[in-house]
């Protein structure tokens, strides 16, 4: 059973316009993620969020922005509903149907129905808008519509929130628990990055044949696909993934939830590969994948592909990794490959770096080294202080268990630790030790209170 680690599931909210999907949504999120209004079809983008309930971790997608302008006629109307219902459907582990609880069950709602019927996905029914008591009864009506599980729910006053969640979780696939993906012998890697930047191509180097189509228009491949390689006596997983788009641009539903997967398939792996294009290097869509990436506590290669195309200059590596660095100071420990997977050039070395980031991500420092490090190196640093002629103490240090490398430092008082301070004992803990490809996690625990705070490198 998934364990509040990598998200495994998707869980999809559907509905006629105007019903309070996205009212749900982000009540379930805690948060305002979705544009509601009264006027119906106002959400234009599809939306996801991530969340726990009762140690699961999962996707919800919030399927707004079915409908065309307002004008459009029944036919047009239910039309795209039945595409966005059937993509719900097809990706989905399970389905939340959401009624508005004041009008009752319309003609509309009866024929969604009969599409999630056919479905033969799990489907909950939320009878929303139901937060006077007296209208509970109104739910009943639904159980005509042929499904088990059926809620009266409140999205506004927050009522059967709860018990709505116990259904959604109940959907969630059996799967490898995050703490499997990190004991197998497999190593998990994924492609990510832009529309186009070459990962089917690549992908397809590796797996000898081709698995992925690959094209010159972008956004070919739209679903992950995977393949086990053996590379130097390791074993691999590669998934190939679509190209991730700015939301702005994601306008399909295809398109809407291939990025969805795209980050599942981030989550499941032990290292991943950005893609990056030598003609247009990195771009601020590059900039928030890479951030994510190490923010989910992965290792990390960059690959700057299709450098046959690069200008026949002996320095342009070095002025390119330059580049690189000035532009991504948070990810300056990740190694830079340069490559070509039309030509095959240097895709030889990507294993290297592959192996050496996975071993990097369970490298460990010993507890007497991390106190040598205490005792000699920071006893001639210039500590921070609250300004009244206290400074910040560490008295002990040790690396804590599991993935990505973890570091507790206890101290007298972590409101004295300071910003500069922390990325300096992250570089100080990365010439220790090789942890190139890694993010690290740094804690600080109060000696006396055991308050913590946490802080990722």
């Amino acid at each position: 059973m998934n364990k509040a680690g990598d998200p495994l599931g998707i869980i999809a909210i559907v509905g006629r316009p105007n019903v309070g999907k996205s009212s749900i949504f982000n009540r379930l999120l805690g948060r305002r993620e979705a544009i509601v209004d009264d006027f119906p079809g106002v959400t234009r983008d599809r939306l996801y969020g991530e969340m726990v309930w009762d140690s699961h971790r999962f996707y919800i997608v919030d399927t707004g922005g079915i409908m065309g302008e307002t004008e459009d006629g029944y036919p047009e109307i239910m039309a795209k509903m039945e595409r966005q219902v059937e993509h719900a459907l097809s990706e989905s582990d399970g389905v939340v149907f959401v009624l508005d609880g004041r009008e009752g069950v319309t003609v509309m709602d009866s024929e969604i129905a009969l599409l999630l019927r056919k479905g033969g996905r799990r489907v909950v029914v939320a009878v929303n808008k139901l937060d006077n008591p007296a209208r509970v009864d109104a739910a009943y009506d639904a159980s005509s519509l042929g499904f088990d599980k059926v809620l009266p729910v409140s999205a506004e006053h927050n009522f059967n929130m709860g018990e709505l969640l116990e259904e959604m979780v109940a959907f969630l696939p059996e799967d490898e628990s995050p703490a499997e993906f990190e004991e197998s012998d497999e190593i998990p890697v994924t492609l990510v990055g832009r529309p186009n930047t070459g990962k089917s191509s690549l992908f397809n180097v590796l797996a000898g044949q081709e698995r992925s189509l690959v094209s010159e228009i972008p956004g070919t491949t739209r679903d992950v696909v995977d393949t086990i390689v053996e590379l130097d006596g390791a074993r691999y997983r590669f998934l190939d993934t679509a190209g991730l788009r700015r939301k702005a641009r994601v306008n399909t539903n295809v398109e809407y939830y291939s990025n969805v997967r795209t980050y599942q398939a981030i989550d499941k792996c032990r290292v991943a590969i950005v893609m990056l294009d030598a003609s247009e290097l990195v771009t601020d869509q590059d900039k928030r994948l890479i951030g994510h990436v190490l923010e989910r506590g992965k290792g990390l290669v960059i690959a700057v592909n299709k450098w046959d195309l690069a200008p026949n200059d002996p320095k342009v590596g070095d002025r390119t990794r330059a580049l690189l660095k000035d532009e991504l100071p948070f990810a300056s420990h990740v190694p830079i490959l340069f490559l070509s997977a039309l030509t095959k050039r240097g895709v030889s070395r990507l294993h290297q770096h592959l192996a050496a980031v996975d071993e990097n991500r369970r490298r460990r420092i010993s507890t007497s080294e991390l106190n040598r490090l205490v005792s000699e190196v920071l006893a001639f640093e210039r500590m921070p202080g609250d300004g009244r002629g206290r400074y910040l103490k560490i008295s002990f240090c040790t690396q804590a268990d599991g993935v990505p490398p973890a570091f507790v430092f206890f101290v007298n008082d972590d409101r004295m630790v300071t910003r500069s301070f922390e990325r300096r004992l992250e570089n100080i803990i990365r010439k220790m030790a090789d942890y190139s490809g890694v993010p690290l996690r740094i804690f600080f625990r109060n000696k006396q209170n055991d308050r913590v705070i946490s802080r990722k490198a």
